[in-house]
């Protein structure tokens, strides 16, 4: 491959950086603690021991003891957080059950778009310069608009240190069932007032197919390249200025046609302290994301663009912190199936007071209010509170609205697949061509934002030194969900063709209870366990069960029956269990550590299979539940050069159980074993 190539380039030059370091002190892992300050959660730093809300934060040591290489295997082993797939290629993540479409991803905090059905490609993202993730569950859009209503996950990346110059070049070999190729070089350094922190990744694999049947390939071979640039400098003690750069490049290779895609991304961030009370914070950020495919000789493009001033200020008060802010969103896209480009405007404004009322009790209390061009407006509050109630036990709650305006494709899409015998139009489309038939008349041109109600109410318990305990229970009422349905099947110049449209509808919960407890069980040893108990389901599906409704056959040729809520097993796609444990282990004397990780999701449901007016039932087919066991070993040498060798899903657990009742469905497989290595050379 092209990176094997490139291999010895960058080999060469990690030998030449190692050779010329200068000499620096030792550090002691021992006392190395984790630096636990979050900034996502309330848009100002905390410890993430006094946010009263949920919050997950996943550091650099973290990632780089489980051998990663991109931001999705990291994601999938928290605990709550799933990774799911459509009937295409999309994969996103799912946060308390909520939807992957309704988790909004963070670089940095700025917002990352080319949504893919709904979902963003965590593949896109290399670990390569990452300083922590955090992780918020629940509504979010007090703070961060739409997107939010399921939680955030927020990609913090490096800050170059003054008077420290930092680097790694690294190379990494995937095998087995998942053939990958993945070379990093970063380099970080600061000098008085200036500094810089600039990353490579190069990432190339082969394709793969999960169902040989199907005459088409899971995967695709792909070569990737990732560039990230972070400048810093200080004016003076007062004024400092941030420039971010971030390129992406992909190209796909399918024996059907090619397919390439670029993401860029540019921020300008200013902070002024105008007084040791009040600071004053300025961004400029836009973005591109950009798709070209060829399929069977036709080709398609996705070509969309977001660019965001924002103001904020910062003032800190006798009683707390206030913060406030105003801004814009102009979203724009221009697509193979729209007729022309599309244009979203957005202004908003937030603010959130953070305030101690005792010692023991801390409230944190925000709104925002985002107005649009294309359709109604809508208003976030969200009021946390934390009580310290004795040194080992904390209670935490919140609740909060979320929101997430339609998009692009929801209102514009003008999609035809005659030969397939069907049609998908946006509202708006459908309305410009179809509004004499009756069939169209009766029905809203604009659709509403999708709402959501967010409950959250924790416990963090510390009985002694070495454990920690979270418990969170939590509720999501989402209401307006955007759902595709038939129009017509009877147009009478679309002979045997379906019409699908959009429209509000389905009013769905997620609710459950969450479990992470730590044990440091001595110095060298830790342990992690994170549980989760999920419960979901459609209100209008539970009446019609009520109302006796619901019939279903325990086999095609047994008489009806009348389903009952004993049976309705809820949301297509939601493992009602989700597990993970953890053990890390480190010896510091020799710096060696290694690390086994067990995840768990049990059965779910990708679809009604006993036609039942598309409800989930206990007598559908399920995927079956799934035990992922990954382990990796690290070794140091010289303190320059760290060896790293591992193996994922270790008992080769692949879903083929499920191929009885889903053949030819590649989300109902998983990748078999895969074997791992990596040197680092370390400045």
């Amino acid at each position: 491959m092209f990176l094997n190539k490139v291999f010895r380039i960058v080999f060469l030059l990690g030998m030449l950086s190692v050779f010329g370091q200068t000499n620096k002190d030792k550090k002691d892992s021992i006392n190395n603690k984790l630096e636990e300050v979050i900034v996502t959660a309330t848009r100002t730093k905390r410890q993430l021991s006094s946010v009263p809300m949920p919050v997950t934060l996943i550091s650099k040591k973290q990632i780089f003891q489980t051998g990663s290489t991109r931001l999705r295997d990291i994601i999938l082993e928290q605990t709550g957080l799933v990774m799911v797939s459509d009937f295409g290629s999309s994969e996103g993540v799912q946060m308390q059950g909520v939807g992957a479409d309704y988790t909004l991803i963070l670089v940095n905090g700025l917002p990352l778009i080319g949504r893919t059905s709904g979902n963003i490609d965590l593949n896109r993202l290399s670990i390569n310069n990452i300083k922590q993730i955090e992780i918020v569950k629940g509504p979010t859009s007090s703070l961060y608009g739409s997107e939010a209503i399921g939680g955030v996950i927020n990609i913090i990346t490096d800050n170059p240190k003054d008077g420290i110059t930092e680097g790694s070049v690294s190379y990494m070999s995937r095998i087995q069932a998942r053939e990958e190729l993945d070379i990093n070089a970063n380099i970080a350094y600061g000098k008085s007032r200036f500094g810089i922190d600039a990353g490579i990744n190069l990432n190339s694999g082969g394709a793969y197919d999960l169902s040989p049947g199907d005459n088409s390939n899971t995967a695709q071979a792909y070569q990737k390249g990732t560039g990230n640039l972070r400048l810093t400098y200080k004016f003076n003690e007062k004024v400092n200025t941030t420039i971010d750069g971030r390129y992406f490049t992909e190209e796909i290779f399918n024996n059907s046609g090619d397919g390439k895609r670029i993401d860029f991304g540019a921020s300008l961030k200013t902070s002024h302290e105008i007084s040791d009370s009040f600071t004053l914070n300025y961004l400029l950020y836009g973005t591109r994301f950009k798709t070209e495919s060829v399929f069977n000789g036709e080709s398609s493009v996705f070509n969309q663009t977001l660019y965001r001033p924002e103001v904020k200020t910062e003032l800190q008060l006798d009683r707390g912190t206030l913060i406030t802010g105003i801004g814009a969103n102009f979203d724009a896209l221009e697509r193979t199936f729209f007729d022309g480009k599309e244009k979203f405007n957005a202004y908003y404004a937030f603010g959130q007071f953070d305030t101690n009322i005792s010692e023991r009790i801390n409230v944190i209390a925000g709104l925002r209010f985002d107005a649009f061009n294309k359709f109604e407006s809508a208003f976030s509050p969200k009021l946390s509170a934390n009580y310290k109630i004795n040194d080992w036990l904390t209670a935490k709650a919140s609740i909060g609205l979320g929101y997430k305006v339609p998009d692009f494709r929801q209102l514009f899409f003008n999609f035809r697949n005659t030969a397939g015998g069907y049609i998908v139009l946006g509202t708006q489309v459908l309305h410009e061509l179809y509004s004499d038939r009756p069939e169209v008349s009766s029905l809203s041109k604009e659709l509403k934002p999708e709402n959501s109600i967010g409950y959250n109410l924790g416990f963090q318990l510390k009985p002694t030194s070495s454990i920690k305990i979270n418990v969170n229970l939590f509720r999501n009422d989402i209401s307006d969900l955007i759902n595709t349905f038939v129009v017509s099947r009877n147009f009478s110049d679309l002979p045997n063709t379906s019409v699908f449209s959009y429209e509000n509808r389905d009013r769905v919960f997620t609710q459950g209870i969450e479990l992470n407890a730590t044990y440091k069980i001595n110095n060298n040893l830790r342990l992690t366990t994170g549980y989760q108990f999920l419960d979901t389901g459609d209100k209008e599906e539970i009446e019609k069960i009520k109302n006796d409704e619901v019939f279903f056959r325990r086999t095609p040729t047994s008489p009806s029956e009348k389903l009952t809520l004993n049976n309705y097993f809820g949301l297509a796609n939601r493992s009602k269990h989700t597990a993970n444990v953890k053990l890390f282990y480190e010896n510091y004397d020799h710096d060696f550590s290694m690390n086994i990780r067990m995840l768990y999701r049990s059965k779910y449901a990708l679809f009604d299979t006993n036609n039942n007016d598309e409800i989930i039932d206990d007598f559908d087919d399920f995927i079956a539940g799934n035990t992922q066991v990954n382990i990796a070993v690290q070794k140091k040498l010289f303190d320059f050069v760290s060896f790293h060798l591992g193996i994922d899903n270790l008992f080769n657990s692949n879903g083929q159980e499920n191929k009885k009742h889903f053949e030819n469905i590649d989300t109902a497989l998983r990748l078999g074993r895969t074997y791992f290595t990596r040197i680092q050379f370390n400045i």
